[in-house]
């Protein structure tokens, strides 16, 4: 589903319903974030040192890079194994926020706001634990070119089972993505591929991926041929997306979504999210 949000809204009276269903593989927005402001934006990271160590515009990128990305932010995928480090982090996430998008518009109010438009009789907010403890509201990641990450889910329930956190009480996991910089594309290349598959415990076992409880452990070796067959028997379709500045989408992590590598001398710099999503429930809480 690929449009403005009125342009939705008038498709579907439930996108974001239709999206946590799986009857869409995804919601696209163009151009929400003007692009000038994606490269105020990105030039504030560099100008308040929040991207230790990332390679400056024109600088050269070596072909091997020795890390994966930089990240601007709370992950509750690196953090969640320590409370107290993670609401530390969140803590000053939330203070980082109130001056890094002056005179500019906020890019987090921004992908909170369209969520809520696009969801139907809820709101979108910052996740909360009962006691008051607030999440990390969003994270920004920067990608060096040669990393990627084959196909794989994100999901609280059903891979991290952090049982100990609020989230976890949602029924469907998804996530939002804000477009800042793409990186250089060679023909044929994209941003991600979704798969319209949910993931199994049989699946997973094929794919040899496994939680270690801070990161996917892809150490066994990613079995491309044998995943690539399984959908070739299982007629599994898929999706490619591309961005282009400003451009946002959300998806639902629950199905199986690969980002491809890339190469170049770009990096690629997201504004990205996960949030919880039940029919029921009137709020949707969103995390980093």
């Amino acid at each position: 589903m690929d449009g403005t949000v009125p342009e939705i809204c008038a498709t579907h009276e439930d996108p974001m319903g239709a999206l946590a269903r799986g009857d869409i593989p995804a919601i696209i927005l163009r151009q929400q974030y003007e692009q000038s402001e994606c490269g105020r934006l990105v030039a504030r990271f560099y100008e308040r040192d929040l991207v230790d160590g990332l390679p400056k515009p024109g600088e050269a990128i070596p072909e091997k890079p020795e890390f994966e990305r930089v990240d601007i932010g709370t992950s509750l995928g690196n953090l969640g194994p320590d409370r107290t480090a993670f609401f530390a982090s969140a803590e000053a996430t939330l203070e980082l926020h109130t001056t890094l998008f002056e005179g500019l518009t906020d890019p987090v109010k921004l992908l909170y706001d369209n969520l809520t438009l696009v969801s139907p009789g809820k709101t979108a907010v910052t996740a909360r634990e009962p006691n008051g403890r607030i999440y990390g509201p969003a994270i920004f990641r920067c990608h060096m070119p040669h990393f990627g990450y084959p196909p794989h889910i994100d999901s609280v329930r059903q891979r991290e089972k952090r049982t100990d956190y609020a989230v976890h009480r949602f029924e469907t996991q998804l996530a939002g993505i804000l477009s800042l910089q793409p990186p250089e594309r060679s023909e044929g290349a994209c941003d991600s591929i979704l798969y319209e598959c949910a993931w199994s415990e049989e699946l997973d076992r094929l794919l040899k991926m496994k939680w270690t409880g801070k990161k996917l452990d892809m150490s066994g070796g990613f079995n491309r041929p044998a995943f690539d067959q399984y959908v070739a028997l299982t007629g599994i379709r898929s999706h490619r997306v591309i961005l282009q500045p400003g451009d946002m989408y959300f998806f639902n992590t629950e199905r199986l979504h690969e980002v491809p590598q890339f190469t170049g001398h770009r990096t690629r710099i997201v504004e990205a999210c996960f949030f919880g999503y039940s029919k029921d429930d009137p709020e949707i809480f969103v995390w980093s």
